[in-house]
This record gives C-alpha cells, structure tokens and sequence, in this order.
C-alpha cells in the first residue's frame, strides 16, 4: 500500500505546504521518500523539516534503511501510548491493526506535537486516510472520564462509550505513559495520569524532580499536580505552543534522535557530547555545553535512566535555528541492585554509561568545561539534590512511603568529588 501526504509546517501562525511524503508498505518493506515543493524551496523564511535527514534541496529524498519514516517527521508522531489508542480503534473499525502511514496521519487534532500537519493536498490541512480522528477538546472536566479510559486499556477491558472522545486528545502525543491534552485558559497543557500498578506517586515525583532541576538553573515548564479520581496527574504548559497573534500558535520542534540522525533502537551508540556536537552544528549561539552537563548531571543525581533520544527536544527559533526546549521527564528509576547505566554516554560515545558523579565529571572537558568547572557545578548541584530532595518531592505531594521507594535513586545526591571526596556507596 502506497500513502501520499502533503506535510505543511507552520509558519507564522500559518500552515504552510512544504512538501510530499510518500509511504509504503507490504507487510514485510517500507520505504519513505519525501520532496520539498518548489514554491516553499523560493520562500525566504522556509525551513529544513529536518535537519539532518531532510535538508533543504530539491531532490528526491529517501529514509535510510530500516527507517520507517524520516526522524524529522517521525516526531509528529504519536509514540507507544498514542499508538496503543490508534490501534485499538483501528482494530474497531477496521478490523487490523494500524500502519505507519496511519499512526502518523489519522490524526485530524490540533494536539499533534511542534508544527508539522498532513493533508491531501496543498490546497489545505485535512483527512488524508479513510480511517481518520476528529478533532476534539478536553476540559479539566473531563479528566476523570479520560482516567477512566487510561484504567480500562491498560489490562485490554471493554472501552467506555466515550473512548472516542478522547482519541484526538490522547493520540497525539509523544512517550509510553499514558497522557492527553487539556485546554486551560485558552491554553493546552499536557496532562499526565497515573496508572493502579503505579509503584509510587509519579506525578509528585515527577514534579518535584522538575523543581530540582530548576534549582539547578535549567528552564522547565509552568506545572501543578492535581487530583484526578483517586490518584494525582502531572499538568504542564506544553512548550511547543506559543500565545501569539491570533491566538495559540504552534513551535515546530525535534527531538535528539533526529539532531543526532540516530535509530530510536540505538541504545548505547550516542552520548551527552554527540548532542552538544549537534547543537553546535544546529542550534543558535550560546553555552550549550554547560546548560547539557548540567541536564546530564541533574539525569545522575535523581537517578534517571530513562534519558533516551527523545526526552531531549529542541525548539525552532524566528532566527531558523534551534535551542534546547524547557526540559520534561525527569523521573527516578527504580533499581536496588547492579550500576544504574543511562540511556545516554556520559561523554562521548564509548565514554561510559554509569551513572556516576565521577564520570560526570570525566565527561566535562567532551562538553567544553575545564575540569575544574566541571568538578564545581557538579559538587554544588550534589549537595543542593541532597539536601533538599526529600523536603521538594514533599512539597509536591510524595508521601513517606514514596520517598523510601525512590531512596536509592538518589544515592549520588549529597556526595562530592575532587580533593574533599566522599566515598561512593
């Protein structure tokens, strides 16, 4: 089966057509070929979708192999959770499950993240497949009832009768935890709900490593932790959204993978200096490599592994390039045995993946930090996480027994490296 879709990117408040994909798929091979348009090529203001993949030029492109969809497009796409919704009513009414060229373009919401949107045409964004999700708004009032479709499709019980309200809501959006978009004050917000089999209150935690991290001196999003049912949800100020003339406006936005040119299976091949490369190449002027040591440091202290190529994004600038966005999932991993490794080197590729405080330190000089410097933010980011952790996550709303269950995952917080070192535990 063959899909053609035309990709618009927003543009000032406009959607613009940038270009044709073309997907296809047997069962066994897929191929994904993508052409920018002529007329968005003479544009003065036009730019590349993606960076890496599909620079601006007027060739035909092709995804390399075993890409399904080119990275820059693939981040428009739902991810596990939004792909588990999509497939679930595909099976409803179609009987199968979902393709490629239907998880990315089924969608008709204005939730879909950064600014890329598909249509049949140039003419205007629209319905490209027969299968297709309308678009709806959810409200603070409605988040028990979409609790209630989180509760019902995790163990695969019979959906409610209002499953297909919260569809568009629920589909568009990124990670594996189940989510969806509420409208506040005119302005969406990314909700995070909890799940029964929930070892611990994540939303408080969740929230009160986001405190820390901005302790820390790194941008985050406005948040609250509110009561949904019987268990709290995260609530975030979506990032890629910007009130602007005429209303909300949508941030075209990539993740790592795609400044990285990397396959989302690449576990392990990449590290914390590989994207401080990639913002150099890409992103706007600044000191990149302090604000990402101090991400990779803060990833250590609250023991969070789970630091893949897609819980970094970088948000495009009027300026055509790029900057880090606030940053998001930040949460502990439970883990009582064995060196806690993140996704990420620290360093470069091949540098090492423990999460140590002495290795964050080792990694410094890859992210253009003097050893001493290094050595300082590190010590001083240690002692702030250990002191205050459990007083934050309190403050959030974490009971006693949340802290002891998340205990071990700050067990670097509060040592110090260099001359005055504290032994590891």
């Amino acid at each position: 089966m063959q899909v053609n879709a035309i990709v618009f990117i927003d543009i000032g408040g406009t959607a613009v057509p940038a270009g044709q994909i073309s997907i296809t798929e047997d069962g066994r091979y897929s191929r994904c070929e993508f052409a920018y348009g002529r007329r968005y090529l003479q544009r003065k203001d036009a730019v590349a979708i993606d960076p890496v993949q599909l620079p601006l030029g007027p060739a035909l492109m092709e995804a390399p192999e075993g890409f399904p969809l080119f990275n820059g497009v693939r981040d428009a796409a739902p991810d596990a959770w939004g792909r588990k919704l999509i497939d679930r009513e595909s099976l409803r009414s179609q009987g199968r499950p979902a393709t490629e060229a239907e998880f990315l373009l089924v969608s008709q919401s204005g939730n879909r993240i950064g600014a890329l949107r598909f249509g049949p045409t140039p003419v205007a964004v629209g319905p490209v497949l027969p299968l297709q999700i309308d678009d709806r708004l959810t409200h603070l009032g409605d988040l028990e009832a979409f609790q209630d479709l989180v509760d019902r499709l995790e163990p695969d019980r019979p959906l409610p009768p209002r499953f297909i309200d919260f569809l568009a809501p629920g589909t568009d959006l990124g990670g594996a935890r189940p989510k969806g978009t509420v409208t506040i004050d005119g302005f969406p917000h990314l909700v995070k709900f909890g799940l029964s089999r929930d070892r611990y209150n994540m939303a408080a935690v969740e929230a009160g490593c986001l405190d820390l991290c901005e302790m820390a001196g790194i941008p985050t999003c406005a948040r609250q932790v509110i009561r949904v049912g019987d268990r709290d949800a995260l609530v975030l100020r979506r990032f890629d959204r910007e009130e602007g003339e005429g209303g909300v406006r949508r941030r075209h936005m990539i993740s790592a993978l795609t400044l990285l040119g990397a396959h989302e299976s690449d576990r392990g091949l990449s590290g914390y200096a590989d994207l401080y490369d990639g913002l150099r190449r890409h992103a706007v002027s600044g000191d990149h490599g302090e604000a990402v040591f101090r991400r990779m440091v803060m990833n250590v202290l609250c023991g969070n592994t789970d630091d893949h190529y897609r819980n970094t994004a970088l948000l495009l600038t009027e300026r055509g390039r790029y900057e880090l966005s606030p940053l998001y999932d930040v949460t502990p991993t439970l883990q009582s045995l064995g060196a806690r490794n993140l996704f990420l080197h620290l360093g470069r590729a091949g540098a090492g993946r423990e999460a140590t405080l002495e290795n964050a330190v080792a990694a410094g000089p890859s992210l253009g930090l003097r050893p001493e410097r290094a050595e300082r933010i590190v010590n001083d980011l240690s002692e702030m996480v250990g002191a205050r952790w459990r007083e934050t996550l309190r403050s959030r709303g974490a009971s006693e027994q949340d802290l002891e269950m998340v205990a071990n995952s700050f067990s670097e917080a509060g040592r110090r490296v260099g001359a005055d070192a504290t032994p590891e535990p």
